[in-house]
């Protein structure tokens, strides 16, 4: 007897995720438009959009405190700036490792393009997780950095609603010295509200533009946010008298100390933005052109966030000379300049100031958080769930653990977020061994959309053990540290300690390394280093069909129970290829 087919119960049909022309069978728990190939009228985005993007990303509050804090670690203003710009070259390596899916050509074993067709995949960081750690082990990736992106959205929308309290009080000083009206237990004033709620329904409203359609803000955001870290910048040094004493450590340590820090201070850099690198392909699947996103990639994050950390270190030193404290966050700062003096001249340039992070905040919340979420949640319930809802599911969940509690009240909790650095760089040196050295930049496309063992990335009930392996060898070696870090192991050896301190180069480059190690001695099913070669898989022959340029992943057939129909996929490839400019 045949089984019944599983099906959508009506009273739910309404709330799937279903676009003109689809039918029942064209999503399913694998599938939904915003996790296939890029369709080509999606791929807008050139070369300033990409600089946009990394202005947004890299010229932000956190930016501008980093050179402070090494500075105040023990390192001159010299060697921060150094350290800052080798982190952020080597976090715009990683995007380039982990971006290339979304642009990458299919090559052959004989390193040219297959069949001489260039084949673009235009897929993002899901389809990069389900490769590495399988169908259900992709899960596991998705969730651990959804559940920091959710704390940390929360976070950026306090401080954009500061930021929003900064241009209101500019406007109207009965905003300014408004008393507060909420209780203490609220953590919360009541101006600080205020501005929390117009940031959240400002920023609310932008989640329901499609990825590919906010190339136009980045660009503004590029002009807006350079304009208003040089305008800050020029501020503080011309109240200054045009110079600033260099915020200069307390502290002395020895030449190998100093060595230690400095290393120490890379690996935060280049930590703190992995996270977003990582998911780099889930913007360079839109790029218009291969090249588009290299440039930026590679020269826009570390010039980004070194310039936005030079600006702060001598906007934090004349501030500090001129108001005898030390202020980091150039939201603070500004609050603190009207605070002090709520003149005319301060009031305008605070307000343009305060528009500027006003709208780096909603930027970098954008590009850093809510689409990416967005797109890795659709990932894991493509029925319900696209890149909208995703993104609306994060806000709100930021929006009710109250973030304001976590900045106001800093305990371990938010030493644990800091430090999830830890947990995150083997995940992107794992992802980008696997495609880089392990498949060779192969991907067989549709597979990454089947739910059972016909899928090479099923590997063992949909986990790749090979993967979690090595997540945990690396992870497990700057445990100790991560724990004395903490608080809860005071007693940890220096050693340890060490190596916490420095985890971004033993997680990523330990993941890179014990990962290529393991598919070295054991390759996954795809895999291209074992000692005996797979036999090349069948791409010519199931997927290349007439078109100069051919995108895959859009031409799948795929039924409830997860099974993709090859020669429909086939037919669909001669009659549908498109076309690359």
């Amino acid at each position: 007897m045949k089984a019944p087919k599983l099906s959508v119960p009506d009273t739910f049909k309404h709330v799937t995720v279903r676009a003109e022309g689809d039918t029942d069978e064209t999503f399913n728990r694998w599938t939904n438009r915003d996790v296939l190939t890029v369709p080509s009228y999606q791929r807008n985005y050139t070369t300033f959009a990409f600089a946009g993007w990394w202005v947004a990303g890299g010229t932000n509050a956190t930016a501008w405190s980093t050179g402070s804090s090494n500075i105040a670690n023990g390192l001159t203003a010299g060697e921060a700036c150094g350290a800052i710009l080798v982190g952020g070259f080597l976090s715009g390596l990683v995007a380039f490792l982990c971006g290339e899916p979304g642009v990458s050509d299919l090559v052959n074993d004989r390193g040219t393009t297959t069949n001489n067709r260039k084949v673009l995949y235009h897929l993002g960081f899901p389809m990069m997780s389900r490769s590495t750690f399988g169908m259900y082990g992709s899960y596991f990736v998705i969730m651990m950095k959804t559940f920091v992106n959710i704390i940390f959205c929360g976070i950026q929308c306090y401080w954009g609603g500061l930021a929003a309290r900064i241009v209101l009080s500019c406007i109207f000083p009965s905003f300014a010295f408004m008393e507060n009206t909420l209780p203490a237990s609220a953590a919360i004033n009541t101006p600080q509200l205020i501005g929390f709620v117009i940031y959240i329904i400002i920023f609310t409203g932008l989640l329901f533009i499609h990825p590919s359609k906010l190339q136009p803000l980045l660009l503004v955001s590029f002009v807006g946010i350079s304009c208003t870290f040089i305008g800050l910048f020029a501020y503080c040094i011309g109240a200054n008298g045009g110079s600033a004493s260099l915020i200069a450590s307390s502290k002395v340590i020895g030449s190998t100390e100093r060595a230690f820090r400095f290393l120490q201070a890379i690996s935060g850099v280049a930590g703190g933005w992995t996270g977003s690198a990582i998911r780099q392909s889930d913007w360079t699947r839109f790029a218009k052109t291969k090249r588009a996103p290299v440039i930026n990639q590679i020269l826009g994050a570390p010039i980004s966030i070194t310039v936005a950390s030079v600006f702060g270190v001598f906007a934090t030193s004349a501030a500090q000379n001129m108001y005898g404290v030390t202020l980091w966050n150039p939201i603070e700062l500004m609050q603190y300049i009207l605070t002090n003096n709520y003149t005319p001249a301060a009031r305008a340039g605070c307000f343009f100031g305060g528009l500027g992070f006003f709208l780096s905040q909603i930027s970098v919340n954008l590009v850093q958080n809510s689409v990416a979420v967005g797109m890795d949640l659709s990932s894991m319930a493509p029925r319900y769930i696209d890149v909208t809802r995703g993104s609306l599911t994060m806000v709100i969940i930021g929006t009710v653990i109250n973030p304001w509690r976590f900045v106001n009240s800093p305990g371990t909790f938010i030493t644990v977020l800091s430090s999830f650095g830890m947990f995150i760089a083997p995940l992107a040196g794992i992802n980008a061994a696997d495609f880089w050295v392990v498949r060779r930049l192969k991907w067989r496309v549709p597979d990454l959309y089947i739910g059972n063992k016909s899928s090479i990335y099923w590997y063992n009930y949909g986990l790749n053990w090979r993967a979690f392996l090595a997540w945990v060898l690396i992870v497990w070696v700057s445990f100790p540290g991560f724990l004395w870090a903490v608080g809860g192991a005071p007693n940890v050896a220096l050693a340890w300690q060490r190596i916490f301190q420095v985890t971004w180069f033993v997680g990523f480059l330990g993941g890179f390394l014990v990962y290529s190690t393991i598919c070295f001695f054991n390759s996954p099913p795809g895999g291209k280093m074992s000692l005996e070669r797979h036999a090349p898989f069948p791409y010519e022959s199931d997927f290349i069909e007439g078109g100069e340029h051919v995108t895959l992943g859009q031409n799948l057939d795929i039924d409830e129970s997860g099974s993709v129909d090859m020669s429909a996929a086939k037919e669909k490839l001669a009659r549908e290829s498109v076309t690359e400019d």
